[in-house]
């Protein structure tokens, strides 16, 4: 290992070592609310903690709210490591601060092979200042697990695109299957991201390959998952609430945020018990969930049908929500209501809104440049998996830190481009960034600390410029 290697390998372990740091804090300060049962009964870490705890003393179904769950793998997760930690809730904390910590090195390799080494380097900084996946990464609920998961699963597959090896190809698999059991829209991302591995192969027998060894390895996550599913359905604890999430998205007046519906409880009781009474009494019979969740898409549809142009202008603002500055929509656990009580989240790094407008320019960058577009085919599919359904800030949490890899990459971008003294591109990327700032809606501090985190950025590209050793993968999409 030459000095410079060395230098980078204990520059991305003190950035670990922050990041461990600051989760822990975080920690510190919220113990009080996430370590007792939560206050909020019905919303999201209720549910999981109520779940988990089934699992843990014996029941392996769930127990009776896991009727009440359409995905409950984290819950499996979160039962084993609560029983570990002797029925202790800060056995799983602990681990999942220290699957956060490693988002950095994460980051730094997706950069570093898609770009260059020194895009890897920033991105990896920047990764590690990112407070709302701090916030996330200490919830028992199964956002927390997003980050790690889907970056594992976008490096794994730029390694299987590289190597063709067959490990990471099991590997991007077993990770796109783990995300898939999170967020089931995240199902669309496997037509990416197996097209992005067959792309530039030949013959029919690697083709072949490429396709079986990922979905191997996304059967052994989500194989045993569905046979759960339907041994729960057979005992009566089935459950399907994607109907009645469609209509919250899609009803007369939604703003694209969630949207209560009249005679529907705001929590997962109501999501599925007054769901099913007021589809029952329309229908005037008894109705499976799936059933109910069809009806509700009937009812989404119906607007639709009606109103084409409010649906559409629905659709655009949603868009728009995604790429949103602020954490919006809690389920019982606020971002702002933790921030009153955590340091970690009141000091001025990351948020969405400063990191949201390069890394747009990022992707503009990319896909001009005709670099690896990976990222943003990752970003583009997954918007337009949420976009049926209604946007909070946690739903949109998958494209963050792809987010901050692109902004990685925008800055060394306008470090090369202000070397070369290129006038008229820095005035258009300087337009861009101000657009999407607008359009983000940043917080009223976010264009002070953007400007600090161009003046960082800047400086660390200037700085590794005379040693960076590009690593780009040649292939284009």
């Amino acid at each position: 290992m030459d000095a410079r290697s060395h230098d980078v390998t204990r520059f991305l372990g003190g950035l670990c070592l922050i990041a461990l740091a600051l989760r822990l804090f975080h920690l510190k300060a919220v113990a009080g609310i996430l370590l007792n049962e939560p206050a909020d009964v019905g919303m999201d870490r209720w549910l999981q903690m109520h779940v988990a705890q089934a699992v843990a003393r014996g029941s392996w179904l769930g127990g009776w709210s896991a009727g009440y769950d359409s995905g409950p793998a984290y819950a499996y997760w979160l039962g084993a490591l609560y029983w570990l930690g002797g029925e202790r809730w800060m056995c799983p904390l602990l681990v999942q601060a220290f699957l956060g910590a490693l988002t950095p090195l994460l980051a730094y390799g997706l950069g570093r092979r898609l770009y260059s080494q020194r895009a890897g380097i920033i991105a990896a900084a920047l990764t590690t200042l990112y407070t709302p996946t701090i916030f996330y990464e200490m919830l028992l609920v199964k956002f927390s697990l997003v980050p790690v998961l889907v970056m594992a699963m976008l490096l794994s597959a730029v390694r299987a695109r590289e190597t063709r090896a067959t490990r990471w190809l099991l590997l991007a698999g077993i990770a796109l299957g783990a995300f898939t059991a999170l967020r089931a829209n995240a199902a669309l991302a496997a037509p990416v991201v197996v097209a992005w591995f067959l792309w530039p192969a030949r013959g029919a027998a690697q083709r072949l390959r490429l396709v079986l060894l990922p979905c191997a390895g996304m059967a052994l996550v989500l194989c045993p998952l569905a046979f759960r599913d339907w041994c729960a359905a057979q005992r009566g604890l089935g459950t399907s609430l994607w109907g009645i999430h469609f209509y919250i998205g899609t009803q007369p007046g939604s703003d694209g945020t969630y949207a209560p519906v009249p005679g529907v409880r705001e929590d997962v009781v109501g999501h599925v018990v007054d769901a099913r009474r007021i589809a029952e009494r329309r229908e005037g019979r008894k109705l499976t969930p799936g059933e109910v969740s069809l009806h509700w898409f009937r009812e989404g549809l119906r607007f639709i049908r009606d109103e084409p142009l409010g649906y559409l202008v629905g659709q655009a603002r949603k868009t728009r929500l995604a790429f949103h500055g602020d954490e919006h929509g809690s389920f019982g656990d606020d971002f702002h209501d933790y921030r009153s009580l955590s340091r970690v989240l009141r000091l001025p790094l990351l948020s969405f809104g400063v990191v949201g407008p390069l890394g747009l320019l990022g992707i503009v960058i990319t896909l001009i440049r005709r670099r690896p577009a990976i990222l943003p085919l990752f970003i583009g599919i997954y918007v337009f998996s949420l976009l049926p359904f209604f946007i909070t800030g946690r739903y949109r949490l998958p494209i963050a830190l792809p987010i901050v890899v692109l902004a990685g990459e925008s800055l060394c971008w306008i470090e090369d481009e202000i070397r070369m003294r290129r006038t008229l591109r820095l005035l258009g990327a300087t337009v861009l960034v101000v657009v999407a700032a607008a359009g983000t809606q940043v917080l009223p501090k976010d264009p002070l600390i953007l400007l600090g985190l161009l003046l960082f950025g800047l400086s660390a590209a200037w700085a590794l410029r005379p040693d960076e050793s590009p690593r780009a993968i040649q292939s284009t999409t």
